[in-house]
């Protein structure tokens, strides 16, 4: 073997010898730091509003023993127009200006409390939202929100959508409702404007005696 052939065979020994080298160091390096490599999980996305009180969303935690008996109000389920899942829904009551509207559309107003009603029946549901409403008036909560989803996959479509709905507009002291802006839950939910408590009433009207 010639010194030429030596020489190659040398260098291609010593560059498997620095590649192993490398390949060493870059294990010792990352072995014990970062252990066994695991796939990404994307964080969950938030739904809730980030406008709702915390201090007041305890209610949610206390919805299992609301008591029927509070429940002074009810609506009947028969000849209920039914929507559609995409639809947007709009009420208000005869003297509530528009812009109260508005403001619900835009999502302006901070819920003091919500529901969500996935995975109910059309009568468990009826009893949660009118507790709900005997819950939120005793507590003159100005501002709810309910979570009834679009009803793509229901037969028909939309039920529990066109229910609510339906129910709302014959309980009094809702004032107002709008389909929730998309960072709220979209045409899957309501923001719902209530009438002022008794409470609110006297102090309302104290201060504009005083004027």
């Amino acid at each position: 073997m010639s010194d030429k052939d030596n020489s190659q065979d040398f260098l291609q020994l010593l560059k498997e010898q620095e590649q192993e080298a490398q390949d060493l160091e870059f294990s010792s390096l990352i072995g014990d730091s970062i252990g066994e490599i695991k796939t990404l999980v994307q964080d969950k996305v938030e739904k809730s509003s980030s406008l709702i009180d915390k201090k007041l969303a305890k209610a949610r935690q206390e919805a299992a023993v609301r008591k029927s008996e509070d429940v002074t109000d009810s609506a009947s389920s028969g000849f209920v127009h039914m929507v559609q899942p995409n639809d947007v829904l709009e009420f208000r009551r005869p003297g509530v200006q528009p812009y109260v509207v508005q403001k619900l559309r835009k999502g302006e107003y901070p819920e003091a409390d919500f529901i969500d009603l996935h995975g109910k029946t059309i009568e468990q549901a009826y009893e949660q939202v009118m507790q709900f409403l005997a819950f939120a008036k005793k507590h003159e909560f100005r501002c709810i929100l309910i979570i009834h989803g679009k009803g793509e996959r229901s037969n028909p479509k939309a039920l529990m959508k066109s229910h609510v709905a339906h129910w709302l507009k014959q309980i009094p002291d809702v004032l107002a409702f709008h389909s929730a802006p998309v960072w709220k839950g979209g045409t899957g939910a309501l923001c719902i404007i209530l009438k002022k408590g008794d409470k609110a009433s006297i102090v309302n009207r104290e201060i504009y005696q005083k004027r």
